[in-house]
């Protein structure tokens, strides 16, 4: 069971103001969960969060952490990101509720109902309560899950309630933390997984698919015996595709593919984003 809460735009609930200075400071910086963490605890209570930036058929971390930063289960992070969030019937809920003309909606799911035990256990064991905020900032749209562990008790109606009037803000801050990060190189983060490697390469050049494939395998770290296993072809045909890439893109060493690609990460990365923004920052007309 799941009760959805449309926010008005309201004053921000009572929070000691130096955590939410500590929270805008810190914006852009790696200290930035830790402080939001803080600050949702001093709001609502809650024990941990993890805010994502959401595409249309995808999900990127922006920012996770515990009040007690050792405590940040990054396993559970990686695990939803990594597919679990599409069988979440909160998040389908927060996709809807994107598409109409609310800035910003408060989603708490009820754990007593079992719902889906597989993601229970699998995402979210020891957890007493979770409210899903999602809402949309100039440029993109937001989901924040903000949790509260057993042994606690469930979040009470009034830090609901400000969490709820803090939601706009929230999602600006979170839209502009991501904005900024955005705009700096992030060569981990470029480099983490193959099929982003190898279709932000496809998007931004004219190379064959296998050329394209090879140089995503580079990329990513496989050597030449590697990377003719993972394609089912010789050594050599990986060789001639190499080069053949290398003399399209007229460079002539993986260093100079890393430059090339690190060049065209960021602006692939940002338009993945632009219809699901797009589409959110035109409200559908109610019936």
């Amino acid at each position: 069971m799941m009760t959805v809460m449309i926010q008005d735009p309201v004053a921000p609930g009572s929070t000691p103001s130096n955590s939410l200075t500590q929270l805008v400071e810190s914006i852009g910086h790696d200290r930035f969960g830790p402080a939001l963490a803080h600050y949702l605890h001093h709001l609502c209570g809650a024990d941990h969060f993890a805010a994502f930036r959401l595409g249309p058929d995808d999900l990127r971390e922006v920012a996770a952490c515990c009040v007690k930063p050792e405590h940040t289960a990054r396993d559970r992070v990686e695990r939803y990101v990594g597919g679990w969030w599409k069988r979440d019937p909160a998040m389908n809920e927060a996709q809807r509720c994107l598409q109409g003309p609310a800035l910003s909606s408060v989603i708490h799911v009820d754990f007593s109902d079992d719902g889906d035990t597989d993601l229970r256990m699998r995402v979210y064991p020891d957890v007493r309560d979770r409210i899903l905020l999602c809402g949309r900032s100039a440029n993109a749209a937001f989901g924040l899950s903000v949790l509260r562990s057993d042994p606690h008790s469930p979040f009470a109606g009034d830090a609901i309630a400000k969490l709820g009037q803090c939601a706009d803000l929230l999602v600006a801050m979170l839209g502009k933390h991501a904005d900024v990060c955005q705009s700096r190189p992030n060569a981990a983060q470029s480099l983490t997984e193959l099929p982003d490697i190898e279709s932000c390469i496809t998007a931004t050049s004219d190379l064959p698919r296998r050329e394209a494939q090879v140089c995503a395998r580079i990329l990513y770290g496989l050597s030449s015996v590697g990377i003719a296993l993972d394609l089912s072809v010789s050594e050599e045909t990986v060789k001639t595709y190499r080069k053949r890439a290398y003399q399209r893109l007229t460079i002539g060493c993986e260093r100079e593919l890393l430059t090339w690609y690190l060049a065209r990460w960021s602006p692939w990365i940002s338009r993945r984003f632009e219809p699901l923004a797009a589409s959110a920052a035109a409200p559908t007309a109610l019936h």
